[in-house]
């Protein structure tokens, strides 16, 4: 049997409207009946001739509406809530106040969570104070709403509709109290779901919530869930997309993008694809994609430089720098222009002393950034010279112990140390890259170098053998084994071994090993012949007019020596130790 027990509803919102006496008093006959309605179900069932008396289960403010219409609601996908509000309806009249607060509260996720839904059905007015619009109406300012009671599955969940406000939606950095209402936010939608765990809405909340605190991976099976259930919505696809971007499932990311009208000029939709199509190289398509969004808004300056970005990768420098010349005049301190900038000086003008100054104020700027600290090592690594004071190696440290097997940096790192002959320490950091087995063909020729600077010939050797087993076709790898085998086998048979290359080489390559060749011969005589040859068939072999160089300086015949090394410095006219080298010398000729 089912005995009724009275029980008071949870209070009101706190909301302090004012109204007229005659508004009032409905409100308190109609809080009266409520409070009659809204009862305890006390079931007691009887085991062994006893009455005994089961949990208490209490009515929620929409008891009287049919359950599969509130479960709709609380599923909050577009499609559930217009199929909701489909088995409501009635004539105006005829709505109970309970069924126009589900109705508003329909209205309100469908204009907050999926803004690019039409509102299809008709909105009846209610002006009952009530914790779940007062929820609502908090959330929208950013305020989240603790005074709901957590009664039901819509007074939990519906607070945490505060993550879509532009307060917390828009804001790029988590301060104290974003931070405080982002874990009320996710204890809410945890508690909703263990009421609802098939609810769209809590799915998608809790995803929007996780790449909000940039959890990624974690929100990635909140939105596959929202996705699956409701997948032709437009905000779903759009942060689906976007987290799988963000997790470099870029094909995934493209194909859930591209599921998105064509004909949409959402300029989020289309900020995504470009993003996409950034990320994966077609850089005709992100461009197009920019044009579109710049269409619509001129003024959207991240999204000019985004397009000097993706000139920049089109080797179409001209119109970059015009671009970046635009956007400088209203910020010449973001980190993607100063980025920009010093690429576009560094590999396009040549100019590493405007390359320099460029990243050092990054420096000043943003410390801390990899990207910048590695254009810095790359710059430094180039001339030789330190930035802001540290060298190639000093500014890659902070990159390594964030990122430890980062190669690029670790190459950077290795030619600063070997540029200043630290070859214990090239050495090591040699060793680590080539244990990594993904390191550029260019490390093999490095490696042998700093081996036989240390004496470790046989290792030199053994190393350049098995790489030219691996990579028989390529010349760098050649190049390294010549060089290594010039150092440990026998003279003639050496000589013979390069001769034989000779008659099948390149141009390239036979200046090469007429360059080794030269260190092998008897006479001065024979290695001048060598060296001449190698020039004959590549006149900008900086290796043999350096040896020639030292040829002459050790003769003391300092005006040919300058002759040939101006020519180095030339060809390597940002090498500041050549520079210094250089001017040495012309101080000593005569």
């Amino acid at each position: 049997m089912i005995v009724l027990l009275g029980s008071e509803v949870f209070c009101a919102s706190k909301k302090t409207k004012k109204k007229s006496k005659k508004t009032e008093q409905n409100a308190e006959v109609q809080q009266e009946q409520e409070n009659k309605e809204n009862i305890e179900l006390i079931n007691e069932e009887i085991i062994d001739g006893q009455a005994v008396k089961l949990p208490a289960q209490k009515r929620t403010f929409f008891y009287k509406i049919d359950e599969q219409i509130v479960k709709e609601v609380e599923n909050g996908s577009p499609e559930s809530l217009k199929n909701a509000m489909q088995l409501i309806k009635k004539s105006s009249e005829e709505y109970e106040e309970n069924e126009k607060v589900l109705i508003s509260i329909a209205v309100q996720i469908m204009k907050i969570v999926w803004p690019s839904q039409k509102i299809t059905w008709e909105q009846p007015v209610t002006d009952i104070e009530n914790p779940y619009i007062g929820a609502i109406n908090s959330a929208k300012q950013g305020v989240f709403d603790s005074s709901t009671g957590d009664v039901d599955f819509l007074s939990t969940i519906l607070p945490a509709l505060v993550l879509l406000s532009p307060v917390i939606a828009q804001s790029k950095e988590i301060n104290n109290t974003n931070q405080e209402i982002l874990e009320n936010c996710r204890n809410a939608i945890q508690k909703a779901m263990e009421v609802n765990q098939n609810s769209v809405l809590a799915h998608y909340l809790m995803g929007v919530l996780l790449q909000k605190q940039e959890k990624y991976n974690e929100a990635l099976a909140f939105l596959k869930f929202a996705y699956d259930s409701s997948p032709k919505t437009e905000e779903i696809l759009l942060c689906y997309s976007n987290l799988l971007y963000k997790t470099g499932n870029l094909e995934s990311a493209q194909k859930i993008a591209d599921e998105l009208d064509p004909q949409n000029l959402n300029i989020q939709v289309l900020k995504q694809k470009a993003y996409i199509a950034f990320e994966l190289k077609d850089y005709d398509s992100a461009e197009l994609l920019v044009a579109r969004v710049l269409q619509q808004n001129p003024n959207d300056l991240d999204f000019l430089l985004f397009r000097a970005k993706i000139l920049v990768e089109k080797n179409d420098y001209i119109r970059a720098v015009s671009l970046l010349d635009v956007y400088a005049r209203q910020n010449d301190t973001s980190l993607d222009y100063l980025i920009l900038r010093a690429r576009i000086q560094l590999d396009w003008s040549k100019n590493t002393t405007a390359a320099t100054e460029t990243i050092e104020k990054a420096l000043q700027l943003y410390p801390e950034e990899t990207q910048v600290l590695m254009i810095a090592a790359k710059i430094s690594s180039i001339t030789d010279s330190p930035v802001a004071g540290k060298y190639a190696d000093q500014l890659t440290e902070k990159v390594l112990q964030k990122e430890p097997d980062n190669i690029e940096a670790m190459v950077y790192s290795l030619n600063a140390l070997i540029q200043r002959e630290n070859w214990n320490d090239s050495y090591k950091i040699c060793c680590k890259i080539i244990e990594t087995e993904k390191y550029p063909v260019e490390i093999v020729g490095k490696f042998v170098q700093i081996c036989l600077r240390l004496g470790k010939n046989n290792e030199a050797f053994d190393f350049a053998k098995s790489q030219l087993v691996k990579y028989p076709d390529d010349e760098t790898v050649l190049q390294a084994y010549v060089f290594a085998y010039s150092k440990v086998g026998n003279r003639d048979a050496v000589i013979k071994y390069i001769d034989s290359l000779l008659a099948q080489a390149n141009q390239k390559m036979k200046s090469y090993l007429f360059y080794v060749r030269s260190f092998l011969q008897v006479s001065e005589e024979k290695s001048l012949a060598d060296l001449r040859s190698s020039l004959s068939m590549n006149p900008r072999n900086s290796d043999s007019l350096f040896r020639l160089y030292e040829i002459y300086f050790e003769k003391q015949d300092y005006r040919k020596a300058q002759y040939y090394l101006r020519q180095v410095v030339a060809i390597n006219p940002n090498n500041n130790s050549l520079k210094k080298l250089n001017e040495a010398l012309t101080k000593m000729v005569p």
